[in-house]
């Protein structure tokens, strides 16, 4: 017999009659709860396996590939504020999640791709009204096109469904910091020293290389992951990330957010400027440059390569841009709780209305 279960027993002999139905409810919840959680971390494990959950969020490299960041030392020689910056005060820093630069992509090219293939759809299968062809030939174009015109549409109307943004906000007054959890996306609030902060690779980026980013982790004693967050945006590395300048830049990322938190004077930190925020009211044409931002240099050679590269990518971006556009006007928003709101100010507060 189970070991639990002889406890159990034991401690009903002990206990007045009107006490056994309140045990035994909570011995039935406590099993209840268990089985719920086996499910949940078994379906979790399913959906990691099939790329559906970025396993990023859920666990550090297992090649120890991150780059972690010490709390009490400077991360780089320079500060940088990221270009998805929402709110800067004397007391409260707030920046985007790294994915929404990627916001509204899905939706832009799915949804795109879903009405060309109802258009092909319709065309092919009205041949056998104006040519010899049989009329058997419809259901065989609806088997072949009608298929992947909802797989496009489902892969856009999940990203309509998600959340337009999840923000992380930092308050070195109270030295907290708040962001959306990964596991329900709710608001949670952890301390600044017990966050893990690394720079850390999120998916595999083809020829061109992998993007990285910052995360900050919650972690057990054993390393587990409890929790994480994004720091602002991906870059793309080219080639071994140490040493190179997407590690300089993600580092500038975060020494500018050390800086924020750890000093007493933040007067001689730079203020972001007008280009590093981000909306989520944004015009068409702010849209795009989230999607694709503006590369900005002194170098001509750079200015040039830049403008050839606009025209080549200028259907790519009108597209995500679209796409971007619509989610931050139309998508769901999530909502500080009222604790978070009362310590950092109303101004945290998101709204796309």
């Amino acid at each position: 017999m189970p070991v639990r279960l002889v406890c159990f027993l034991k401690t009903l002999v002990h206990v007045p009659h009107s006490s056994v139905g309140h045990l035994l409810r909570v011995w039935m919840r406590e099993k209840l709860v268990d089985a719920m959680g086996r499910d949940m971390k078994r379906r979790l494990q399913i959906l990691k396996s099939l790329g559906m959950i970025p396993k990023y969020q859920f666990e550090l490299p297992a090649d120890g590939k991150e780059r972690r960041f010490s709390l009490g030392e400077p991360a780089a020689d320079n500060a940088r504020p990221t270009r998805l910056t929402l709110l800067y005060s004397n007391e409260v820093l707030a920046v985007a999640d790294s994915e929404f630069e990627r916001r509204g992509i899905y939706l832009g090219w799915c949804g795109g791709g879903g009405v060309v293939v109802l258009c092909l759809f319709f065309f092919f299968a009205s041949f056998p009204f104006y040519t010899p062809m049989p009329l058997w030939v419809i259901p065989v174009f609806a088997l072949m096109g009608l298929p992947l015109a909802f797989g496009f549409f489902w892969l856009a109307w999940k990203e309509v469904k998600g959340y337009a943004i999840s923000p992380v906000t930092f308050n070195r007054r109270t030295g907290n910091v708040h962001f959306f959890s990964i596991h329900d996306g709710q608001p949670v609030t952890y301390s600044w020293r017990r966050c893990t902060y690394c720079i850390v690779p999120k998916r595999a980026g083809g020829p061109e290389g992998r993007d990285y980013e910052v995360r900050g982790y919650v972690l057990n004693e054993y390393d587990g992951v409890l929790d994480s967050f994004s720091i602002g945006e991906e870059m793309i590395n080219l080639d071994h990330v140490t040493g190179s300048m997407t590690e300089r830049w993600l580092s500038y990322q975060f020494e500018y957010v050390r800086q924020f938190m750890t000093l007493q004077d933040i007067s001689g930190l730079d203020e972001p400027k007008e280009d590093d925020y981000v909306s989520l009211k944004p015009s068409f044409r702010q849209a795009m440059e989230v999607v694709d931002p503006k590369v900005k240099s002194k170098s001509l050679v750079i200015k040039l390569l830049s403008v050839l590269m606009s025209v080549v990518t200028f259907i790519p971006k009108v597209v995500g841009g679209a796409g971007h556009y619509f989610c931050c006007k139309y998508c769901k928003v999530p909502q500080w709780s009222q604790e978070i709101v009362d310590e950092c100010g109303p101004e945290i507060v998101l709204s796309n209305r």
